[in-house]
């Protein structure tokens, strides 16, 4: 069985406006199959923009017209991968297309078997920002709407010192533009090591909501 990993950085630079840029690499397993362009498709009569998983039909990173929302592997601490898994959280992720406010998605979403995971998700109306992490146990919420740059990174692979560092190298990127902000993704992006033989950053994806405008940008690192 193909063990998933689905492990991530990601940055969300914020302006007064509401306007963001949302940035994330996608750390995964070289032999899990995913989509080398963006699509298009509808769930629970909705449509959503992004990337899809090959493998569980799902995603990690999608806009629709209501939201935008991204997910990252694992809580606070490291977990053991134990499947099989009631589902995946590449399709937890596209639940929240069933419902009217992300709010009544974290009341109502039922997580029992599902790895544990962060979801960041954004109400392009309110420009509302909500983190959802779950631990296998209980849900736990923030809200980061207030935050003008969110940095996170996935725990099961990233140190507490190896987080600073990501978090330190935002916050002193004197030029925050989409391209500064990708580069900075495509410089800290993993590659292939000893502790993880076949994991490396696989893609990088960056959603870029200006006013009612949207727009992704699905860069493959693996072919």
């Amino acid at each position: 069985m193909l063990k998933v990993f689905i492990l991530c950085i990601v940055s969300i630079y914020s302006e007064p406006s509401g306007d963001f840029i949302l940035t994330q690499n996608r750390d995964e397993s070289v032999l899990r199959p995913s989509s080398e362009t963006i699509e298009t498709r509808e769930v629970f009569g909705e449509k959503f923009t992004g990337p899809v998983d090959l493998v569980s039909n799902g995603t990690w990173i999608y806009y629709s017209q209501q939201y935008v929302c991204c997910i990252l592997n694992g809580a606070y601490k490291k977990h053991s991968h134990r499947p099989p898994y009631r589902k995946s959280r590449g399709l937890v992720i596209l639940d929240l297309l069933q419902f009217k406010s992300i709010q009544s998605f974290i009341d109502t979403i039922d997580l029992e078997g599902i790895e544990p995971f962060s979801m960041i998700m954004i109400d392009r109306n309110s420009r509302e920002k909500k983190i959802l992490v779950w631990d296998e146990i209980q849900k736990h919420t923030e809200d980061l709407s207030g935050e003008s740059l969110i940095v996170r990174s996935s725990t099961p692979l990233y140190t507490e010192e190896e987080k600073a560092t990501h978090k330190k190298a935002f916050q002193n990127l004197l030029e925050k533009t989409p391209k500064s902000i990708f580069q900075l993704q495509d410089q800290i992006k993993m590659l292939e090591n000893n502790k993880f033989p076949t994991v490396q950053s696989t893609s990088i994806t960056q959603i870029i909501a200006a006013g009612k405008d949207i727009n992704l940008k699905f860069c493959p690192i693996l072919k």
